[in-house]
């Protein structure tokens, strides 16, 4: 067995057949290991293994019990169906290997900050993600969060298989004749309206929807690592961001449903059906946040960026802006423009804590430039934290 060495963890890879005719030097190679490197993870790599027999099995067993858990990656289809079969994926971290899948001369359906949407064929789409902003534990925690969805009446893409697409990381969706809600307001403008109250009554449905405790995580730990994001770059000092997590604090705690990156181009259109997608940052929390998300990529930032809508939402500025301000009006329930400028006011603080996260790594901000507009950022949240309390107590 080959064995590479990190910090944290031992890897090792597991020759291509564990029997009961190997099983002992397998076990003792193991061990060796395991006692060399105590207080390190034990990583198996499962790439080349093809069958594991009960007397290997046993050998996990007593690496567990004697020593650390050992954590199996890369594990084929094969060999997962004999460790679920026996109970193996209850007792230890297992995880499959991807299948490679090919997206040449697949169209392109949408974009947005987290990867791409492609439909594959006609009954299936691939979301293939950013590796860098998309670690596997997050789009793993993704395929759970959309099952809870799902089971809760929520109207969402059930993902039934995580692959491979190049050097990328893709969920697979069974999604029939399904486009993204932005373009379709950008081929079809004449369904703008109809399609922004049903976004409204989409969202509604979403903060209507209790959760049991533990389900989810708390959607403020997101607006928190942006925070964190932010704090460790040294672009900001330490008592402005010292404010900016007080007003985070300041969102009270609801098990509410939360999408946390509610907007067009994370809704697909299957047969009239509104159907989220994009559940990695799913949560619970107050229905402020969901409305951030919303608010930032379809208002405030086409406003200042033209090209930012389209890039994002697959449609043109003025399409997201207006489409906004019916979803926004129907949302609330009101025709008075001084009550939505207010609305809006009072969002804008919570909206730009992703942006300060943000700036630090995006990739159209010259390097030279990033100091300027993160004093901008900060300049934005800090002199509207004052009317936060407007949004907070409206919902």
């Amino acid at each position: 067995m080959k064995t590479s060495v990190t910090d944290k963890a031992v890897i090792v890879s597991v020759i291509e057949k564990v029997d009961s005719g190997n099983s002992s030097e397998f076990e003792k190679e193991l061990l060796k290991t395991a006692e060399e490197n105590k207080g390190k993870r034990l990583i198996l790599d499962c790439s080349e293994l093809t069958y594991i027999s009960s007397a290997g099995l046993r050998v996990l067993l007593k690496i567990k019990k004697l020593l650390s858990e050992p954590e199996l990656e890369n594990v084929s289809k094969d060999v997962y169906k004999i460790l679920s079969v026996t109970g193996f994926t209850q007792i230890l971290t297992v995880k499959r290997k991807l299948s490679g899948i090919s997206i040449e001369n697949a169209e392109l359906l949408g974009a947005g900050a987290n990867g791409r949407v492609y439909r594959l064929d006609p009954e299936r789409i691939v979301k293939v993600y950013n590796s860098v902003s998309n670690p596997p534990e997050k789009i793993r925690r993704e395929q759970e969060s959309a099952r809870q969805a799902f089971v809760h009446g929520i109207p969402s893409a059930i993902p039934f298989d995580i692959v491979r697409v190049g050097d990328e990381p893709g969920m697979i969706y069974e999604l029939i004749n399904a486009r993204t809600l932005g373009s379709i307001v950008h081929s079809e403008p004449q369904k703008l309206e109809k399609y922004a109250l049903e976004m409204s009554a989409l969202l509604r449905k979403l903060h209507s929807t209790e959760m049991e405790n533990g389900t989810m995580p708390d959607a403020r730990l997101t607006l928190r690592l942006w925070a964190d994001i932010a704090s460790k770059s040294g672009y900001y000092n330490d008592a402005d961001m010292q404010k900016v997590y007080e007003l985070i604090d300041s969102i009270p705690a609801r098990n509410t449903f939360i999408h946390g990156d509610f907007h067009p181009g994370n809704i697909m259109v299957s047969d009239g059906e509104l159907i989220l997608i994009d559940m990695g940052d799913a949560s619970v929390g107050h229905p402020v946040i969901d409305l951030l998300g919303a608010y930032q990529l379809m208002s405030l930032t086409p406003k200042k960026n033209a090209g930012a809508a389209m890039r994002y939402l697959g449609m043109t500025a003025e399409e997201s802006v207006r489409m906004w301000d019916i979803f926004i009006r129907d949302y609330f329930g009101t025709e008075d423009n001084e009550k939505i400028k207010q609305i809006e006011e009072s969002m804008k603080s919570f909206s730009l804590i992703r942006t300060l996260g943000g700036i630090v790594f995006s990739d159209v901000i010259p390097d030279d430039k990033r100091s300027f507009f993160s004093a901008m950022v900060m300049k934005d949240i800090l002199n509207n934290t004052e009317k936060t309390d407007l949004i907070i107590n409206a919902l």
